[in-house]
């Protein structure tokens, strides 16, 4: 069994696969796999740091206000969902040199922020019919693995809590990208 972590914006009144789930797919278009009108994807990392960093990397520093999301009337919190998948779901491995081989890839074409390149092989190995999803080292940290599943059928959420901004997780991923973290009042 792995574990897989997600930050999203969570309500823990609705269901796993309703706007505020653990499991809810956000509209798709902007992110490195997409293919909105092929399949959905669900981004995970294989550690809860990475999880915080890919989610909140864009941001000079870290404040009160990036742990908020919605409108007043649909307010909800970030969150960190700790997710399961059994180790026999088949993961296409991109940090393997000879998956990259087989697929004819090059690590630039994985890194690459061209996004129509990566949406292009990522839709090549969909169309495979062999794998759930990939995996691919972060932008952030090549210790941390970044997951994207287009069959999610066999991840179960294990644990969900809400993102402080004492929370070790965030704490080790602000130090490790360079993030300070603020109070977010203005002196």
């Amino acid at each position: 069994m792995k574990l897989l972590y997600r930050v999203f914006p969570w309500r823990d009144d609705v269901g796993d696969h309703e706007p505020g789930g653990p499991l809810y797919i956000p509209f798709q278009g902007g992110g490195r796999l997409d293919n909105p009108g092929v399949y959905s994807v669900l981004y995970l990392s294989s550690s809860p740091a990475g999880a915080i960093a890919e989610a909140f990397g864009r941001f000079p520093e870290w404040s009160p206000a990036i742990l908020q999301s919605g409108s007043a009337s649909r307010q909800s919190v970030r969150a960190v969902g700790v997710y399961s998948l059994h180790d026999e779901a088949a993961i296409c491995n991109l940090d393997d040199p000879k998956r990259l081989v087989e697929l004819d890839l090059r690590p630039s074409d994985i890194v690459t922020r061209d996004y129509e390149r990566t949406r292009a092989w990522a839709r090549r190995i969909w169309e495979h019919g062999t794998w759930t999803g990939v995996s691919w080292w972060s932008y952030h940290d090549p210790r941390w693995a970044s997951v994207g599943l287009w069959n999610i059928e066999g991840l179960k959420v294990q644990s969900v809590r809400q993102l402080r901004l004492n929370d070790a997780d965030l704490v080790e991923a602000s130090r490790v990208i360079v993030r300070p973290i603020t109070s977010g009042r203005k002196r």
